[in-house]
């Protein structure tokens, strides 16, 4: 009985890390499906790719996870464990890392949110899926948030969309039919969102800096209860051989 309900469990978490996997592949896919052709080494490059590295290294520990749920061998079952805690350390890693380098992380992200702006445009039916969900990701970030840009809504005076004087819609604190058009960049606007989204960004994360650690522990805490599960399981399998 125990054992069913490990296997039921690490297979679970399992199917978790395949979803996740499918989630990164697609989002770097839907980018390199249209870009990749004219790769140019920018931010937004590396970082699609980087998407679909980690999203196939995921599907892939997952579908491994999934074999040790149904296989009865214990050595397999070890060696899964260890790749999980491997795994674990690699994070605990490049989480260091990350603290260590958030300076030039954050201008990172800056340059690949500009480089995504740039291919925003009104809604059209020979739209691509790359631009009809970067439309909805600013649009939906904008909206909910209350932000507009990267730092400011004069960023939008950057892109191709924004030349003849427009923003998106979801940059007016009262949307309106037009209230994006006509816009000065060089005077302030007060009928559009003043705060720009990196920094709307990290006020929600400084504001909600407990529910940030809860979710980063919880999300370590279940990779590591896959070690533990994949631990439980080796060893009831294992037991079972020594029986026989």
């Amino acid at each position: 009985m125990m054992r069913c309900l490990v296997r039921l469990l690490l297979a679970l978490q399992s199917s978790c890390s395949v979803l996740a996997g499918v989630c990164l592949v697609t989002a770097g896919g839907l980018y390199g499906a249209e870009r990749f052709g004219d790769w140019d080494g920018s931010e937004l490059d590396v970082g699609a790719a980087i998407s679909i590295g980690l999203g196939g290294v995921l599907f892939l520990l997952g579908l491994l996870g999934l074999l040790t749920s149904c296989s009865r061998s214990y050595s397999w079952s070890y060696c899964f464990s260890i790749i999980l805690l491997a795994i674990v350390i690699l994070q605990c890693l490049a989480g260091v890392l990350v603290i260590f380098f958030r300076n030039e992380i954050e201008k990172v992200v800056d340059k690949s949110l500009r480089q995504s702006m740039r291919s925003y445009n009104l809604p059209d039916p020979g739209d691509s899926p790359y631009q009809v969900t970067v439309r909805s990701t600013w649009d939906g970030i904008q909206n909910i948030l209350g932000c507009c840009g990267v730092m400011a809504f004069t960023d939008w005076s950057d892109t191709e969309f924004g030349t003849p004087g427009l923003v998106p819609e979801s940059c007016c604190a009262e949307v309106v039919a037009g209230c994006g058009s006509d816009i000065d960049f060089g005077v302030e606007n007060p009928d559009l969102h003043q705060t720009g989204c990196v920094v709307a960004v990290q006020g929600e994360m400084a504001e909600n800096i407990e529910m940030v650690v809860a979710v980063i522990a919880g999300l370590l805490a279940v990779q590591v209860l896959g070690v533990c599960l994949s631990c439980c399981l080796a060893r009831s399998v294992q037991v079972e051989h020594c029986d026989l």
